[in-house]
């Protein structure tokens, strides 16, 4: 009998590390972050504030990337189960992605309001909080994915020089929810504080600025992204 529980719980950890796709995205992230770096050239007119010299053609670089990454990753998973017979939902994936590409719009109309967030950083952080808690009590969609939204939108517009990897973040905690795997939750947890450190430290106004310090912002987690998709090649 302890054979046979044995064997059995040795197959459902084979067929965890089975479905296990996380390596793609991690991957294409990571190697899109350091492509982008030549985008981050500065402006000719110093500032305090983020900015590059050509902020439509970085946005739609991002969006692109953020919507055929999100696209690719459904397509590897579904996949990625055909081939082994278990597929990882991507549903709940597809839903973080899309909040994360809605921030942006929805930041339009927080720069309408007649008033500012003390700390939108903060503000953001917890009303993201406050969504993940009502996800996980099982509260209806209509309280989970305003509270979803407006989160993200307020720490995207508190923080626009990291918003492509806000919305990257969104999806990766997702999946790491779904696929259960310690490797990828050490990753999507290890990134997550890169970003942290990523927005606190890098410096918005230099003497003679370069794309590499006004881009210094995707190293640290596209390195992150890197490192993290390449060990989760090997199985676990």
């Amino acid at each position: 009998m302890a054979d046979l529980l044995g064997d059995l719980a040795a197959l459902r950890r084979r067929a965890r590390a089975d479905r296990h796709a996380y390596a793609f995205p991690l991957l294409f992230f990571g190697v899109a972050s350091f492509l982008a770096l030549p985008l981050h050239v500065p402006p000719e007119e110093p500032t305090w504030a983020f900015a590059v010299r050509h902020p439509v053609l970085l946005g739609a670089y991002w969006l692109v990337v953020l919507v055929a990454g999100g696209l690719a990753t459904v397509w590897w998973y579904r996949r990625r189960g055909a081939r082994v017979g278990i597929e990882t939902s991507t549903r709940g994936y597809l839903g973080a992605s899309a909040i994360g590409l809605s921030g942006p719009v929805v930041g339009v109309a927080l720069d309408a309001l007649p008033f500012r967030f003390h700390s939108g950083t903060a503000v953001g952080l917890i009303v993201l909080a406050v969504a993940t808690a009502l996800w996980h009590r099982g509260a209806p969609r209509v309280a989970t994915l305003p509270a979803a939204v407006l989160g993200t939108a307020v720490l995207q517009h508190d923080q626009p020089a990291i918003a492509p990897f806000i919305a990257i973040g969104l999806g990766l905690v997702v999946l790491a929810a779904l696929e259960r795997s310690t490797r990828f939750t050490t990753a999507t947890a290890a990134y997550l504080v890169a970003l942290c450190v990523s927005a606190a430290f890098t410096p918005l106004a230099v003497p003679h600025p370069t794309a590499w310090t006004t881009g210094s912002v995707v190293v640290l987690p596209g390195l992150v992204l890197l490192v993290g998709g390449l060990a989760g090649l090997r199985r676990g």
